[in-house]
Order: structure tokens, then sequence, then C-alpha cells
């Protein structure tokens, strides 16, 4: 047998037996250690959110809960997290009457039949009313985080890693700043990629093997998984998603005794994926259209920029941010990234394992190395008017590429540091120094901008980057280089987000029995409630009332902000996605006005007669201040986010 038959025999191998639990220990425990911590998860019902901070005291007392929520990412706690709850109380999701559904964006399931299929583990929020909320909670969020820990081992592995590098790709990808300060949001995205990549590989097998009524099966499911990058966050599904998802494509087609078998898979998938995608664009489709009409996100267009050397290499360094005071520009979950350093050690050590690659293996590592010199351009160099008119890229915000680029990054050092062999002491020293010089430079501009961090963390971000390199470059077949990068990692950032039990006072306090009995008021009415401030709307929100206030999430329903801006006038300012909106009842009786009062918060200037008056079909308001006037009529006050909430009825509506 020839050499080059040798290594294309070995590119068709199945590198794993696939999710059954047979092969060595080392494969079944791959596979019943993740089941058995999904269990727990489940059974505890245990989740990272930062809900906590929805209280009736007004403080982060609002969870049974170990260590600190995360005030800055309120795009968890006071967004999703009560949109999850509403699906859990009413069995869809729950918009403001101004606002499209936030399906697309959040990806759950309100029953409709394509996007229950899309969305699968959404619907285990449609079960709240049978099973305990605290589970289902937990069993949807930590969803993902089974898929990546199940799939992104052994997909790395068919790309061309050994077993611990392999689990280096999940703690890189897990543990990684940008996973740790954004609410875990690029794991979901990484997680669905590698389920979608993986199950081409085991689709690609049974067409080889003959077994096509199955291959066809395990391809659509792929497609299902893979659909799901166009929903989600976009722009990070750029950077850190189809970057994985090329690298599998072209692994696959990559062998020729294997192409048509390859093809014909990808293919299935593909045809697939469109379907499901394209039912739930269309069940959807008002969303969709008002999402990609909106001044932000869906009309703006940006160009590459150059970003800060934090922003790109700050990530070992990331550390401590919890009691520190905010950066001196953006904040902690911005300043946060991934493991672009990576790329650089992936440089050092590129000669010597591009020696030993085959074909296909060569084919991954060439599109995971072009998707990160392109993200990495785009947030280190200056595109000018260029950029904005490059399809896909004028969508990402240098800063969001910034974030993400050290994700294909990691991965493909993974795949590189795989492929060496022989004495690699020198190799070692060289990868050491280089990422150890990348890290100091990157951390250095973070104490610029936070001024509270230490020098000692400084140093020991560098000293700790350091080390991690010389161990898995000088014996990159040892699991202990990488349960030492674990530790390290955990050390880092183990504290960066709570562990909460249950769902908190947003379900379970006088104030949530309020909201329960005002939504079933307004319910049985066929009326709206309106709100003055945002904690507000995340309780009536979890608790399924129907709202003229809350997110508005995907866009606008332009019909009825109409009724509010008949004119026009205030576009600019409501015609927005991710966006949070009240009303303040402190408007004129004739007409109300509409304020940004930040770039994602939306404030209706009307007063309680007008609304009365319109139709809107608010029946009633809760407001942080009492309102006085004869058209509306005191119901009730309850305490809420620390201070007292008044109950209004209105009067002489209509």
């Amino acid at each position: 047998m020839t050499a080059s038959t040798t290594a294309r025999s070995a590119e068709r191998a199945p590198a794993t037996p696939g999710w059954r639990l047979r092969g060595t220990w080392a494969d079944r425990l791959e596979v019943l250690l993740p089941l058995l911590a999904y269990a727990v998860i489940t059974l505890g019902g245990l989740t990272t959110s930062s809900l906590g901070l929805l209280s009736v005291a007004g403080d982060a007392s609002g969870a049974d809960q170990w260590g600190d929520p995360l005030p800055i990412r309120s795009d968890e706690w006071l967004t999703q997290a009560p949109i999850d709850l509403s699906v859990l109380a009413t069995g869809s999701s729950t918009a403001p009457a101004l606002s499209q559904d936030p399906d697309l964006i959040y990806q759950i399931s309100s029953g409709q039949v394509v996007e229950s299929v899309l969305f699968h583990e959404g619907n285990l929020l449609r079960l709240g009313e049978w099973l305990p909320d605290a589970m289902l909670f937990a069993a949807f969020r930590a969803w993902p985080w089974l898929l990546l820990v199940l799939s992104l081992p052994p997909l790395l592995r068919r790309l061309g890693a050994n077993r611990p590098l392999s689990w280096l790709g999940v703690v890189l990808v897990f543990l990684a700043p940008a996973s740790l300060w954004w609410s875990f949001m690029p794991v979901r995205i990484m997680a669905f990629a590698a389920a979608g990549s993986y199950l081409l590989f085991l689709a690609r097998d049974r067409m080889v093997a003959g077994r096509r009524v199955t291959a066809v099966l395990q391809a659509g499911l792929a497609g299902i998984m893979l659909a799901r990058l166009v929903t989600y966050y976009v722009p990070w599904s750029l950077t850190l998603g189809v970057p994985l998802v090329v690298a599998t494509g072209v692994y696959l087609v990559a062998d020729r005794t294997t192409r048509r078998p390859a093809l014909l898979t990808i293919g299935a998938g593909a045809l697939v994926s469109i379907a499901v995608l394209a039912g739930t664009l269309l069940e959807n489709a008002a969303s969709l259209s008002a999402e990609l009409n909106t001044v932000y996100p869906g009309l703006r267009r940006v160009t590459g920029a150059t970003q800060t050397p934090a922003q790109l290499f700050g990530g070992p360094g990331l550390f401590e941010m919890e009691s520190s005071d905010g950066p001196t520009i953006l904040n902690q979950s911005e300043i946060s990234s991934a493991f672009l350093v990576c790329g650089l050690w992936a440089v050092v050590i590129w000669r010597r394992a591009w020696t030993g690659a085959t074909t296909a293996q060569r084919g991954a590592i060439v599109t995971l190395a072009v998707a990160t010199g392109l993200w990495s351009s785009w947030a280190m160099v200056p595109w000018g008017a260029v950029g904005e008119h490059l399809p896909l890229l004028s969508s990402v915000l240098p800063v969001r590429a910034a974030q993400t680029v050290g994700y294909p990054a990691a991965l493909l050092l993974v795949l590189l540091a795989s492929r060496l062999e022989g004495s690699t002491a020198r190799l070692a020293t060289g990868a050491a120094a280089v990422t150890a010089a990348v890290t100091a430079f990157g951390v250095g501009d973070v104490q610029r901008l936070i001024p509270t961090v230490p020098t000692w963390q400084v140093w020991l971000s560098v000293l700790a980057t350091t080390g991690v390199a010389y161990a898995v470059t000088r014996w990159p077949t040892r699991a202990w280089p990488v349960a030492g990068t674990l530790v390290v990692c955990l050390l880092a950032g183990a504290d960066t987000n709570p562990v909460v039990h249950g769902v908190g006072q947003l379900r379970t306090s006088p104030a949530a029995d309020a909201a329960r009995s005002l939504a079933d008021r307004a319910e049985t009415d066929g009326t709206l409630v309106a709100t003055n401030s945002m904690a507000a709307n995340a309780l009536l929100i979890a608790n399924g009332a129907p709202t003229l206030t809350g997110n508005q999430v995907t866009g606008p329903i332009v019909s009825e902000w109409e009724k509010v801006d008949p004119d026009h006038e205030y576009e600019e300012v409501w015609n927005r996605g991710a966006s949070y909106l009240y009303v303040a009842f402190d408007g004129e009786r004739d007409a109300p006005w509409v304020e940004a009062a930040a770039p994602d918060v939306i404030v209706i200037h009307a007063h309680p007669c007008w609304l009365a008056e319109s139709d809107l079909d608010v029946g009633y308001v809760v407001s942080t201040l009492e309102i006085p006037g004869p058209c509306v009529r005191p119901m009730r006050t309850f305490t809420w986010n620390g201070g007292s909430q008044y109950v209004y009825a209105l009067r002489d509506r209509g």
C-alpha cells in the first residue's frame, strides 16, 4: 500500500464511534458524563442567569444563587430571561403590542409548526403547564452546553486533532472571557455549528457504508442544526460559527474517493436546512421584515476599523473584573474577547505541523486560518468606504469581530498542535516567547482601560499564558497541559457568572402574584398594561401579561406605532430592534412624543388621559410614581425593585 493510499484511508476512517456507547471507556465517558451533568443541571434547576438582580428589594437578592449576578449583561437578565419565562407562563413568547414577536432572535418556539422543528429545545419552555419551571428553564438554557460538549471534541478529532487537544478546544471556547461576559452567547452559536458539522461526518460515513436512509436522516438533522446560524446573532455566527462549518465542508469534499457521498450528504443537509429555514422565516415573515428594515440593526452598515490592543489580545488578562471599576470606555463586556493570541501561536508552529497533515486536514486548517486572518484584519485595519459595500462583512461591527475572532484562532491552534511530532522543545520555547510578548502587549492595554487593574495581574496573565503555550506545544499528546489550562481558565473566570437555583422572585414573590392577577384582569378585559420602568416590564412579561411596553427585540409593528406617531416624526427613534420600551406618564394630553433615552431605550412620553382615549387598548398602567388626575383609578400598590409600584385602571377609554 502506498503512502498516499494510507493517508486517504486515514482520512476516510471514522475517528470516533459517534454518539454511541461503544469503543473505549474514554469514548463512553465522553457521552455518559455530559449526559449525567445535563441531568443534574436540569433536575437541580441550575442556570447561570443573572435574573437575581430583579427582586422585590431592588438588590441582587432575587434568586437562590451562588456568586454575584452581572448587571452589565442586561440583554440576558432584563430581556431574554423574562421572555423565556413568558413562554413557561403562557406557552408562547410575549412581545409588546407595538413590537414584533421575538422568536427569531431568541430561538424560542411559540407553537408554529416549522419553527418548532428548527427551535426544537424551545419547545421545552412550552411544557410549563405540566412540569416545574425551574427544571424546564435549566434544561433549555443548558441544551447548547450539552451539544457543544458532545459534538466539538469528536468533530475536532475528525478534522485531525488528538483527544487531549480536542478537549483543549472545548476549554478555550467555553471559558473564553467573551463567553463568560456575554452570558454564553458564543457557546450557543458554536454548539449548533459543531453539532451540525459532526452530524455531517456521521451521515457521510453512513452514505459510504450504503446506509442511505439513515444517512439522509442524519444529514437532515445536521441541516436543521446549521440553519440555526441564520437567526440568532448573525454577526457572531459569521465570525465563529461559519468558519467551523466551512472547514468541515472543505474537509469532507477534499478526498476524491469519498467526494461523491460527501457531496450527496452535504446536498441533503442543505436542502433540509433551506426548507426548514424558509418555513420558519415564512411563519415569522412580519418579524423578519421588521428586523431587516430597522434603523438598527437591519439597515446599519459598517466598515473595518482598528480596535485597541486590549480588545484584540487582552483575553488572557480579563479576570477579576467583577470587582473592578468599569473601563474608561465601553464596559467589561465590550472589552472581553476570546484568545486571539492562539492565532499567533499557530503561526509559530505552522511549518512543523503542516508537514504531516493530509490533504483534507490541510483544507480545514487553511479554512480556519483564512477566517482568522479575515476577521482579524476587519478589527485591525481601516477598510474605508469599501468595507461598507461588502456583503456580510459590513453587518459585523469591528468590535464584534475583535471579540470573537479568537474562537476560530483557538480551533486552528488545536488542529495544528495535534500534528506536532518528535522533539518540540525549541518550538515550545518559541511559542512561549511569542505568546508572552503578545499577551503583555494586550493585557498591558487592559490596564489603561481599567486603571484599577493591578500590575501583578498583568504579569500573572503573561506567566500563565506562557506556561500554557509551552506545555501544550512541548507535550501535545499529554492530557495534563489541557487539565492545567482548564484550571487556569476556571480560576480566572469561574466567578464571572452566578449559579442560580430556580427562577427567582420574577415568578415566586408577592410582586409576581400581583403581576399575575393584573395579567388575568387585562386578559379578561382584552386590554393591555403599560409601565414606566424596565423592571416592571420584566416582571409583567415573565408572568405572561399582555403589555404595550417591554422589549422591542426584533422590530416595530409600524401600523401600531402610527397610533402614537401618525406622521412618523420620531421614526428614527422607534424603528429599532434590540431595545427597551416604556411609557413616561408625563406627556401632553393632546399628543405624545418619543425619545431615545439611550441608544437601546425607547420612551413614549404620554399623558394618561391620552392613553385612555387612544386606540392602543391600554386598560391599566403600573407606575413607580403616583399619578393624579381624572383619567386614572387607583387599584392597588405592591413593592418591586426596591420601591412602590402603583397600579391604576384607565377611565373614559375610547
